[in-house]
């Protein structure tokens, strides 16, 4: 209980039916504390009686045998774009609006193995000694963007940004939750054929070695410094095209297949790394991503027994190109988007926002992965929309804001759990109530919760429906809603007299229902 002392020496106190009561000497009232009752928790279970529905659309949920499907690893973004975060005054905020509770509740991190830690010697240095912990603003920060080192311009500044961004995670006590991984745009020059340093040019195979163990030692050596589980290691990004101007190296199938099966999987398991995944692919489209994939296990099967995610990103990709990784999912393999954002435009309105919601749903139900992982957290974008936070300023920036397509992203990574398995959903339209035809559906479920997301891609019909679930009955639902004129706004649906529960999804909407089944 908390007590009120009212600083106030000549507070006079009416009591009822006429008592006059004058505070004490030191300010405390003369009669009796006044006591105020804790906070109550918000609770999701049931606090009352719904009306009969009116409507006769259902939406049924079937969790039982013949209807499961893949399990989810979980939601994050990607810090290609660290030092973004690292050099504004609000870091913090952003990384709480990204990974905390309050926010996207994001547990999947993908960061950088920097060709740029290692020195044209070969020598590598990870710089886990070197203090990180200057303001935004500061003259070595500003320096560290600024100066050249190992080939890369502001190289050294994105070193201490995922320094930074990992010590705060680890000591808001998030890590425990985050599967981390970390990609190589570019092994440094020395390790590469052609090129112009960690811009362009061909893996040199007669490295792997080598090469495997600068992985492995980073693996060991982020684990020891902070203490957490380093998931994933990819040596690659977008390896059939080392294009656009930025660091990036060529791969073949073939070459990355032999690398990941003589070399790396080897001295992982060497140094007691067994269950540190191989993030195996990252091609930019999504179908070559799956062409590449396939194929490698083809020419090397054992490749399954690798421990390997098979991963693309979803850039240039149209509807019918969303596909599932049939092979992969044969041989038990999961299934990431590790990157995708919109590289071509830049929009920031709610239409955008569904836009991705829909993206997000077709992935989820159609290509079936296991994770999905965004590009660019926080930056600041002029001509793209790359990002979930848009920072106000390239480099040092003061502040930022929540671009819409955060919110309908927040309906998914927010309310899906890690382990959860999605499960086959059906919309069925009644005799008097239609549901819009641009209605998707996609459903989750653990031992004892379920998540179901309502994408109504239709700007002009709302509807109300049953929700039920086949064979079983719901403990409790509450739903969250995101629209143009609301975001994640929360609502308890209470059972009916006779046990019946019904959502409204309005236009243009995403709802997500979340609540326990027995």
């Amino acid at each position: 209980m908390k007590k009120i002392y009212l600083l106030a020496a000549t507070l006079v106190i009416l009591l009822g039916a006429g008592g006059l009561l004058t505070a004490c000497d030191d300010g405390s009232l003369s009669h009796k504390d006044v006591n105020i009752p804790d906070p109550v928790p918000e609770s999701d279970d049931d606090d009352g009686i719904s009306q009969e529905p009116t409507t006769d659309a259902i939406i049924k949920v079937l969790p039982g045998e013949g209807h499961r499907h893949q399990n989810i690893d979980g939601f994050g973004c990607s810090f290609g774009w660290m030092e973004a975060v690292y050099m504004n005054d609000k870091r913090e905020q952003i990384m709480d609006d990204l990974y905390g509770d309050a926010g996207l509740r994001m547990n999947i991190y993908r960061g950088e193995v920097m060709g740029s830690y290692v020195d044209n010697q070969g020598k590598w240095d990870f710089q886990l000694d070197k203090n990180w912990l200057f303001a935004p603003g500061s003259s070595e920060v500003a320096k560290w963007k600024s100066d050249t080192y190992n080939s890369e311009t502001g190289g050294l500044c994105k070193q201490m940004a995922q320094l930074w961004l990992i010590d705060y995670l680890t000591k808001k006590g998030l890590s425990d939750n985050i599967y981390y991984f970390f990609s190589v745009w570019s092994p440094p020059g020395i390790w590469k054929t052609g090129g112009d340093g960690l811009v362009g040019g061909e893996f040199n195979s007669q490295y792997g070695q080598t090469y495997a163990r600068f992985l492995t030692d980073f693996v060991k050596s982020y684990k020891d410094k902070f203490g957490i589980h380093i998931y994933g290691i990819s040596g690659w990004n977008e390896p059939d095209q080392a294009m656009g101007g930025w660091n990036g190296c060529q791969w073949t199938y073939q070459q990355m297949a032999d690398f990941v099966d003589n070399d790396l999987r080897p001295e992982l398991n060497k140094e007691g790394l067994t269950d540190t995944k191989v993030v195996y692919g990252e091609l930019p489209w999504w179908k070559n991503a799956l062409t590449w994939n396939q194929n490698s296990l083809q020419y090397k099967p054992q490749l399954k027994d690798d421990n390997i995610i098979a991963a693309g990103h979803s850039y240039s990709t149209v509807a019918a190109n969303i596909l599932p990784d049939e092979v992969a999912e044969q041989k038990g393999i999961p299934v990431w988007v590790t990157e995708t954002c919109d590289d071509k435009t830049r929009n920031e309105d709610w239409a955008d926002a569904m836009k991705w919601a829909q993206i997000y749903q077709d992935y989820m139900t159609k290509a079936r992965v296991n994770a999905i992982v965004w590009w660019a957290g926080a930056r600041y974008a002029t001509t793209t929309g790359e990002n979930l936070l848009q920072t106000n300023s390239w480099d040092h920036s003061t502040t930022y804001y929540r671009v819409d397509r955060y919110y309908s992203i927040g309906q998914f990574s927010r309310y899906i759990p890690r382990n959860a398995t999605r499960v086959d959903v059906s919309g069925i339209s009644g005799s008097t109530v239609k549901l819009p035809k641009d209605l998707t559906l996609s459903a989750y479920v653990t031992d004892d919760t379920y998540t179901i997301v309502l994408v109504n891609n239709s700007t002009t019909k709302s509807v109300d429906a049953q929700v039920e679930i086949d064979g079983k009955t719901f403990g409790s639902m509450v739903a969250y809603t995101s629209s143009a004129n609301v975001k994640w706004q929360r609502k308890k649906l209470n059972p009916s007299m006779s046990g019946k529960r019904t959502v409204t999804i309005p236009k243009y909407s995403v709802v997500t229902l979340t609540g326990k089944w027995q």
